[in-house]
């Protein structure tokens, strides 16, 4: 898969000019634009997906709960979702 740009700069005047256009492409392409000002990056937009899955990233207790997920998993305490599927118990308990 090709890597996508990380961001898209943007003058501010440009931004307010086309602001329907890069919401759009934020919302359903997934752009993020850095928004310049005298050739500043001073804001960014990006769709709202994108700001859940940050704030999500930074959350202390998220990261808490991978790391423990994580080691249970080093540990032998868990099984990925495909062992969890492909045992034989599984059909039932998807109900």
């Amino acid at each position: 898969m090709p890597k996508k740009p990380s961001a898209i700069v943007v003058s501010a005047l440009a931004a307010r000019t086309k602001l329907a256009s890069l919401l759009r492409r934020a919302s359903q392409e997934k752009a993020r634009f850095v928004i310049t000002k005298t050739g500043k990056p001073t804001a960014v937009l990006l769709g709202i997906t994108d700001f859940d899955d940050i704030l999500e990233e930074l959350d202390p207790e998220f990261q808490r709960s991978l790391k423990f997920a994580a080691k249970e998993y080093r540990e032998g305490k868990a099984t990925s979702l495909r062992e969890y599927l492909e045992e034989p118990s599984a059909e039932r308990r998807l109900g």
